[in-house]
């Protein structure tokens, strides 16, 4: 099977062994460990496709913070605890750092000291794994940010049990981050250019990045793995060690939702956004959610029909007045919209001097698909999970973030067509108002949204992600 072949997805691992007359062999599968950074926006997607695994008949290890006990467990995952990604002193002194250089901080204080813990608990499960079954075949499927594997690619020392690392399958859930002579650095949200200046730039740019500000990352990082063990070092740094150490590793999005690059890694390959997960049919939906049923419901061009234009601040930057409050106010006036406005934590409300309009309902809860589904646009602070939400809803977008990845998010989804990024954190109502009658006018954007959606939903993530377990199971 080539490696075009492999990326297209295809019919499951049980059609496979019955094709090749091997169905009635009923071998073990092998046992998947899997792990996420204790991050929502992180830890949900990789839930998503441990709870695909289980369905699928895999035995699945989940390892990540107690936060997330419940959802694996209703996965159907053995979860196994890990260290919460930050305390409330982390975020305190987090939020005192200016956002242009909080990157620094999150990888020299947050990220970086994580690794030694989560390597070593990952060195356990699969030690206990072994203890338990000497035979059984194991396979460690990790969220490529959480940089539990890296070590192991790099010398550390193996699990005891083991005469090499098992396979192991990376899922990267935010905007590739690895260097190319094609694009500038990851953070400041610069288009690609793969023109001779712009290559000649974009090296300037990479160099200058790692002998500068980030310079001082990349030594602790270098101590940091020698301390575990290690005993080699990758030529690539930082992040693209990261990404670079699976023997896989997914990029969960289509290409058309990334930058081109001629030197992308043989290791990297795109498997499309996640599809919809369904609704939890426990999940009980607001008294008002007939009106968008029966909006919804209306015939194209109703003169009664108006615009469903859904709104969400994301997990990590939820201050209200930063997105959600300025497009109620943007839209206020509107007859022709009914604005959906999501907080995204249950029991969450806005202020009480936060004016409600007669056009916006407010919901503290709902997951994204279920409003997504009635939207005619998604107004977002930029996060990646809620680009794709879009993306396989077949919405397009309006997009204001600059903190964590957000201005990396928010320039992919304007390259691709998807969105008009208004590249501010803090977008005025006159802005978002503007930005929402342009791309309700301008039919161009929706047309991008549907040929994403098709694209991502063509690439089969799922199959692609399982294909590929099957094929490392027992090389």
């Amino acid at each position: 099977m080539t490696a075009d072949q492999r990326s297209q997805g295809g019919s499951s691992h049980q059609e496979e062994a019955k094709a090749n007359g091997e169905a009635g062999s009923k071998r073990q599968l092998p046992v998947l460990v899997m792990t996420a950074i204790p991050m929502a926006g992180h830890v949900q997607p990789t839930i998503h496709v441990a709870q695909a695994m289980v369905q699928r008949g895999f035995e699945v290890i989940f390892i990540t913070a107690s936060e997330f006990r419940e959802k694996v467990q209703d996965a159907g995952a053995e979860w196994v605890e890990a260290a919460k990604f930050m305390t409330e002193e982390d975020a305190a002194a987090r939020n005192e750092i200016p956002v242009p250089v909080r990157v620094l901080f999150d990888l020299e204080k947050l990220f970086l000291p994580a690794i030694p813990v989560r390597t070593a608990t990952v060195r356990t499960v699969l030690e206990r794994i072994r203890e338990r079954d000497p035979a059984r075949e194991v396979i460690v499927v990790a969220e490529s940010i959480s940089a539990a594997v890296v070590g192991f690619k790099y010398g550390a020392p193996l699990p005891r049990g083991y005469d090499a690392f098992p396979k192991t399958i990376g899922l990267n859930v935010v905007p590739l981050v690895v260097s190319s002579d094609d694009t500038a650095p990851f953070g400041p949200g610069l288009p690609p250019d793969a023109t001779e200046s712009g290559r000649a730039r974009n090296r300037l740019l990479n160099a200058g990045l790692l002998e500068g500000p980030f310079k001082v990352i990349v030594e602790k990082q270098k101590q940091i793995f020698t301390d575990m063990g290690c005993t080699r070092w990758p030529e690539r740094a930082l992040f693209d060690c990261w990404l670079e150490s699976f023997d896989t590793l997914f990029q969960m999005c289509s290409p058309s939702l990334e930058y081109p690059r001629a030197d992308l890694h043989p290791s990297i390959r795109y498997a499309g956004a996640l599809p919809k997960k369904g609704i939890s049919p426990n999940y009980v939906y607001p008294a008002w959610w007939s009106e968008i049923q029966s909006n919804t419901a209306l015939p194209a061009g109703a003169p009664e029909k108006k615009f469903v234009i859904a709104v969400a601040q994301g997990t990590i930057a939820t201050s209200y007045d930063e997105v959600i409050i300025p497009t109620i106010r943007a839209l206020a006036q509107r007859e022709d919209v009914i604005v959906i406005a999501l907080l995204g934590v249950k029991g969450a409300s806005l202020s009480a001097d936060v004016e409600i309009p007669a056009n916006t309902k407010v919901v503290d809860y709902m997951p994204y698909d279920a409003a997504l589904e009635h939207a005619d646009l998604f107004v977002s602070n930029g996060g990646y999970g809620s680009m794709t939400h879009g993306v396989i809803n077949a919405v397009p977008m309006v997009v204001a973030g600059m903190t964590e990845d957000k201005t990396e998010v928010c320039a992919r989804a304007e390259y691709a067509g998807l969105a008009i990024n208004l590249k501010t954190q803090t977008p005025s109502s006159e802005e978002i108002a503007a930005a929402v009658q342009k791309v309700l006018a301008n039919p161009k954007y929706k047309e991008k949204a549907v040929r994403l959606m098709k694209e991502n939903q063509d690439l089969d993530c799922l199959a692609i992600i399982e294909r590929e377990i099957m094929l490392y199971s027992q090389k």
